[in-house]
Formats: C-alpha cells, sequence, structure tokens
C-alpha cells in the first residue's frame, strides 16, 4: 500500500507536462506562465510539507497519509472541472498540498517499519514516485487524451486512481500508534541544525533539476521538429528508466554505506550528457535520457534517503519536512526560470547551461555532507 500511495503523489502532478502545449493554446498563455502551471503541485509540497512531517512525527503515519490522500482527491477532482487558469491554477495548488502532506509521512514510515534496511525501503517506495510519474506522463497523450477528448477530462481519470488508493490505504495499512514526537522546540531548533540545512540544499537541487528536465524535454524536442507523441515518449523513457537505479543504488548503499558516493557519481555521469543534449540535441535524444533518466533515478531515492542517516528518529518526519519546505519552494521556481531564459533568448541553450550550474552546485553541497551518519562510530 505504501507504494500506491507514492505513485498517487507523482501521477497526477506529471499528467500535466505532456498537456502543457495544448493548456498553453487554449489558454493563450506565455511560456513562463505555462511553466509556472506545472510548478503549483511543488509549491503545495513546499507550503504544506513541513506541517505533513510535523503531523506524521505527532499523530501517526496512517492518518497523515490519509489525510494527504483525501486531499490529493479534492484537488486533482476540482482540477477536472476548470474552466481557467485561475480555477486551474487553485485546484493544481490542492493537489499540490496532498502531495505535501503525504511526502514526508512516507520518510517517517521507513523509519518506523525498516529501519535496518532503510536504504532499500526508500527505494521501493520511490519506485512508487517514479512509477506514478512515468504512467502519468505515458499514458495522458496516447490514450486517456484520445480517449476522453479533452485535457481537463484526463484530470478526472487520476482522481479516480486516488480515491482507489485512499480506500486502500484506510482498510489495509496497519493502525501503528502515534510516535509521540514533534513538538514545537524541536521543529524550531531544526531550522538551527546545519546538517538539517544541507540536507535541504541537496534536496532542492536535485528537485531543481528534475522539475526543469521533466516539464521541458517534450517542449524542447517538440521546437526541434519531434511531435508531440515523441517528446512525451522522451520523457516517459526519462523517468522510467530511473525504476531500476531507485532500487538498486539505495540497496548498493545499505550493503556497502556511502549514499555521499552515490549522489556524486551519479552526478558526473548526468553532466556530460546534459551537455550532449544542449548542444548537439538531435544527435542521440534516446541515449541522452536513458542516462539522464537511470542515474537520477539513483539520486532522487538517495534524498529521500539522507534525513534517515542524519538526524535522530524522533524528527525524521519533521526533517523530511523541512527538505520538502525548502526543496519544493525552490524547485518551482525551476521550470519558471527556465521558461522566462526562453523568452528573453528564443532558445533553450542558455537555459540548459543554467540546469548544469545547478548540477556543480549539488556536487559541492554533497562533498560537505558529514561522512558519517547519526550514531556510527
Amino acid at each position: 500500500m505504501t507504494w500506491c500511495v507514492a505513485l498517487n503523489l507523482r501521477s497526477s502532478s506529471m499528467s500535466v507536462s505532456p498537456l502543457l502545449p495544448l493548456i498553453k493554446n487554449d489558454l493563450a498563455l506565455s511560456y513562463a506562465t505555462t511553466g509556472f502551471l506545472f510548478s503549483i503541485p511543488t509549491v503545495g509540497m513546499a507550503v504544506f510539507g513541513m506541517p505533513g512531517g510535523w503531523l506524521a512525527d505527532t499523530l501517526g503515519t496512517k492518518r497523515t497519509l490519509a489525510l494527504g490522500l483525501v486531499t490529493i482527491l479534492a484537488g486533482s477532482a476540482l482540477r477536472a472541472t476548470a474552466t481557467g487558469f485561475l480555477s486551474l491554477v487553485l485546484w493544481t495548488g490542492l493537489m499540490g498540498a496532498g502531495m505535501g502532506i503525504s511526502g514526508p509521512g512516507l520518510t517517517r514510515l521507513v523509519k518506523e517499519r525498516f529501519s535496518d534496511l532503510p536504504g532499500t525501503a526508500t527505494g521501493i517506495y520511490t519506485s512508487g514516485l517514479i512509477t506514478g510519474a512515468s504512467l502519468g506522463s505515458w499514458l495522458t497523450v496516447p490514450y486517456l487524451l484520445q480517449w476522453s477528448g479533452s485535457w481537463r477530462a484526463t484530470f478526472l481519470v487520476w482522481s479516480g486512481v486516488a480515491c482507489l488508493t485512499l480506500l486502500g490505504w484506510l482498510l489495509l495499512a496497519p493502525a501503528g500508534a502515534p510516535p509521540g514526537g514533534g513538538s514545537l522546540p524541536q521543529l524550531s531548533g531544526i531550522w538551527r541544525d546545519k546538517t538539517v540545512w544541507k540536507l535541504n540544499t541537496v534536496f532542492l537541487l536535485h528537485n531543481l533539476f528534475f522539475y526543469c528536465v521533466a516539464s521541458w524535454i517534450p517542449t524542447y524536442y517538440h521546437e526541434l521538429g519531434m511531435t508531440l507523441q515523441g517528446g512525451t515518449l522522451l520523457l516517459t523513457l526519462f523517468m522510467l528508466v530511473g525504476l531500476p537505479s531507485c532500487l538498486a543504488i539505495p540497496y548498493l548503499s545499505d550493503r556497502f554505506g556511502g549514499r555521499r558516493a552515490g549522489i556524486l557519481a551519479s552526478n558526473l555521469i548526468i553532466i556530460p550528457t546534459l551537455l550532449g543534449m544542449t548542444f548537439f540535441p538531435l544527435a542521440a535524444p534516446l541515449v541522452y535520457v536513458l542516462i539522464m533518466g537511470f542515474s537520477s533515478g539513483g539520486i532522487f531515492a538517495l534524498t529521500f534517503a539522507l534525513p534517515l542517516d542524519y538526524v535522530e528518529p524522533e524528527k525524521v518526519g519533521s526533517v523530511a519536512g523541512a527538505n520538502f519546505l525548502v526543496g519544493y519552494s525552490g524547485a518551482f521556481l525551476g521550470p519558471l526560470l527556465m521558461g522566462l531564459v526562453h523568452d528573453w533568448t528564443a532558445s533553450f541553450t542558455a537555459a540548459w547551461l543554467v540546469v548544469l550550474v545547478i548540477l556543480a552546485a549539488l556536487m559541492v553541497t554533497t562533498l560537505s555532507l558529514p561522512r558519517k551518519p547519526v550514531g556510527a562510530r
């Protein structure tokens, strides 16, 4: 059930990216405002991540995740009724709030039930996030859009998926006892912890990279002459090939240690690949997305596992919420910034160079993390 909950935290939001050209034309939006539409869920995750983490530390994971799923369901269903840009922004933001409430609860759940293999358990539920993102991008244009005939109607399907998941979670998830942590003084102390700020920054920088690529890959290659379905396929593959690495790399980090090493090595693979996509985009687009997607999947899972290493058990939910607050507050600016740079320069080249700077900063911050986790000798 945890995997199914994770699937719902990405499927509805990632279904927007393949539809961006249609929404842009229908609502007469600029590239910048179109990028902002894709970024809205990250705003909800940022604002509600910290309350969600605190609720997981105080009320327990079952009730917190149920609340998050109810909010996702409401936002997804109401988004399907949107008749204009402002209402679409409002309901998409509500859906993002549910994602923010739920995300830190999953990290807390791993600490409660799988503390002996935190990386492996994190890899399993993050594979649900990647699967949801892949299905959201893959099914939307060639299947759901063709079947429903409207970009609005495709959103309603994802609300049905959230409804089924909510029912399954309420019926099947063990109740568990409230952990009893998460006091207000504890929360204030989190923001004074230098290690927490490093974790926040790592989470932020990788999310900036991921959301920039995921939001603009279809449009980037559509402008270069590829069909909309072809660009959507590249996006789907970018996310889908992250599945094996998000399972394998955290598992290896449990066996041999070195979550820092996994992040650094993966970034060293991504950087030259992104350079190739920037300056020789049509030379090997399939190779580019496969390499970047595989490497990104491992980093994605490891950034969720890092709080399990560096903070005390009773603070895990709250620190994961702090990651969401900082990480997604900045990450929502990524697609918007790329849209603005495109509007200013009439090309994507400068925008992708900004992403390369982000990756360099991620490597520097990862190197600054402590070598040993909390409690290690």
